[in-house]
This record gives structure tokens, C-alpha cells and sequence, in this order.
């Protein structure tokens, strides 16, 4: 018959979740304990959301088992006890709980501990990481144009355009904005020039006017602000 046992998170010691729970053993055999998996791993904290995660462990000849997931650096946040879920089906232990943006970013141990019915001990660890990721405000390339739409080679193309926030679509000050160039029947784009928004978020560029083709402007984005490209402008050159 299939046993299960549940359990909660019963306690917090030193910064560290302790997870524990415990059953009767079937069998005369060693005693061991091994943590098969963290997962996920890496743990993406995402927005202030929660992040379920399970610990998987294999044992022989346990009676009890604890589980205490702590960070490797001692500098950590104090914590609250979550409730933690606890399936136990033969030789395989789940322990499943949740971390917050409130967790330690950062490596963590997930050190099992395993008991048999005498006392004695034995103890596996293994490390995952935790990472906290912000969600990305978006972005746009706002009125970007190149021009003139015609113009005799060598002379110069000149870049206008605003990069925007999505908070009321305000400017975005300071931010490095590429411009690229693809020649007519070409699809690849290369990297032609660069500028630094304005405190409007505005920006302007020039460059040499070689052959005819697509101008765009792109925003890598970083943390906190997503990437955006602005639509393709045309200008034809002519003259040699």
C-alpha cells in the first residue's frame, strides 16, 4: 500500500528552514540518505510572488527525516515559517515549500538528515541558488526617424527619436540607444552608431550615407526596463 505522510515546516534555527517528518522502517538495511534534487534550480523569485519548490530525497532504513535548506552566506534575512508539504512513498521523501523575495538571493545548502529507529544519523548536502528577478517595465522607441529619405553618398544620415517608459509613456533619461543599418536585399543588420538619451529620453545620431537600405533604433534594456526596437526607416542613397 501506498503510505504518505504529511507534515508541516515545524521550526526556523539559525536562519535556516527545518522541514521533518517521520515513519516506520520496512526493511534491515543500511542506513542512508541522499538529496536527489532541488527543483527548480535556480529558484527565480519573480514580482513578490511565491516560488513553490521540491526537494526530492532518497533514504534506506529511515525512520525520520530532516530537512534544513540554509543560505551559504551568514549574511541572510530573518524569515517567516511557511508551511511546508510532506509525500513520503517508499524509499522517496518530497518535501515541498516556497520561497519569497523576503529569501536569501544567493547559494543555499538543502543538508538532509536521516535517522533510524536507534538514533543513529547520517547526513547528505547539496547546494541550489536563488535568484530574485524583478519584472521589466516596458519600453518603447517613440517617432524614430532617418533622414533625409534621399541622399547622395558620403553625406551625412541623421537619427531622431524618443525612448519611452510605460509610466504614461514618459522619457527614459540616460539610456544608450543603437542605431543599425541592413542594405537593400541584405538581411543581417550591423551596428552603425550610437547615442544617450536626453532627462526627455530623447536621442540623436548621424552617420555617412553609404548604400540604400533600413535604419532602426534598439534598446538593450537591463533589469528593470525591457528591450525595445523601433520600426525600420528607409533612405535610398545615389551618386557615387
Amino acid at each position: 500500500m501506498k503510505r504518505i505522510a504529511v507534515g508541516l515546516l515545524s521550526a526556523v534555527v539559525g536562519g535556516s528552514m527545518l522541514m521533518t517528518t517521520g515513519t516506520a522502517s520496512a526493511e534491515r538495511v543500511d542506513l542512508s540518505v541522499h538529496v536527489n534534487k532541488v527543483s527548480p534550480n535556480p529558484i527565480v523569485v519573480r514580482d513578490g510572488r511565491d516560488t513553490k519548490v521540491t526537494v526530492e530525497i532518497r533514504t534506506t532504513d529511515a525512520a525520520r527525516i530532516e530537512l534544513r535548506l540554509k543560505p551559504v552566506s551568514d549574511r541572510f534575512r530573518t524569515q517567516s515559517a511557511p508551511k511546508s508539504k510532506i509525500i513520503h512513498h517508499g524509499d522517496l521523501w518530497r518535501f515541498t515549500t516556497s520561497f519569497d523575495e523576503g529569501d536569501y538571493e544567493g547559494r543555499w545548502f538543502a543538508i538532509a538528515d536521516a535517522y533510524d529507529k536507534h538514533g543513529k544519523k547520517v547526513t547528505d548536502t547539496a547546494t541550489f541558488s536563488v535568484k530574485h528577478e524583478e519584472k521589466q517595465e516596458d519600453t518603447r522607441l517613440y517617432k524614430f526617424s532617418a533622414g533625409p529619405s534621399t541622399v547622395r553618398k558620403g553625406r551625412s544620415v541623421y537619427f531622431t527619436g524618443r525612448l519611452q517608459v510605460e509610466d504614461h509613456w514618459k522619457g527614459l533619461k540616460n539610456e544608450k540607444v543603437e542605431i543599425y543599418f541592413r542594405p537593400s536585399r541584405f538581411s543581417a543588420w550591423k551596428f552603425v552608431t550610437s547615442d544617450r538619451t536626453d532627462w526627455n529620453g530623447a536621442f540623436k545620431a548621424s552617420a555617412r550615407a553609404s548604400k540604400s537600405g533600413e535604419y532602426r533604433a534598439v534598446f538593450d534594456g537591463d533589469r528593470k526596463y525591457d528591450d525595445s526596437t523601433s520600426s525600420s526607416d528607409r533612405v535610398r542613397v545615389y551618386g557615387r
